[in-house]
């Protein structure tokens, strides 16, 4: 009689996921994906803010540009459009009226005040920069006379 070793039966290898390791997996992509769209939304909104900003200081450029051929003795306040920019300016005096002089001493024919002007700019009728500078303003008040003898 042969003696017949007792050997389990053998079992093909199961290839494939199992139900656990696809839970890990889509845990682990899901924890990913969540990292990615965090990071992607900040730095979404990291890029609205600097064009925003760049935006606002465009503006302030702009209206800087356009307040600084004015004469805030003549034009203490005022309004003036650009499109879809609007610039309102306010001045205050700082200094009392004085004769300007030459470099020699001389009087001018101008008399000068300090003026701080505050402005405002303005897009689709919300403020979007402020800002003051310091400006004179002047006037003639002794005309040359060219018709000596």
């Amino acid at each position: 009689m042969t003696v017949r070793a007792c050997r389990p039966p053998v079992r093909a290898r199961a290839t494939g996921f199992t139900l656990l390791e696809a839970i890990v997996a889509m845990v682990v992509m899901a924890t990913s994906l969540l990292a990615l769209y965090s990071w992607l939304s900040t730095s979404t909104f990291a890029l609205t803010r600097a064009q925003a900003q760049a935006r606002s200081l465009e503006d302030a450029r702009t209206a800087l540009a356009l307040v600084e051929d004015i004469n805030p003795f003549e034009h203490p306040r005022g309004e003036r459009d650009i499109g879809p920019l609007q610039v309102r300016w306010q001045a205050t005096e700082l200094t009392e009226r004085r004769p300007g002089l030459s470099s020699v001493g001389f009087p001018t024919q101008f008399d000068f005040i300090l003026y701080d002007v505050e402005v405002e700019a303005l897009r689709d009728e919300r403020v979007v920069r402020t800002f003051n500078f310091r400006k004179a303003g002047w006037e003639i008040t002794r005309p040359i006379n060219l018709e000596e003898e």
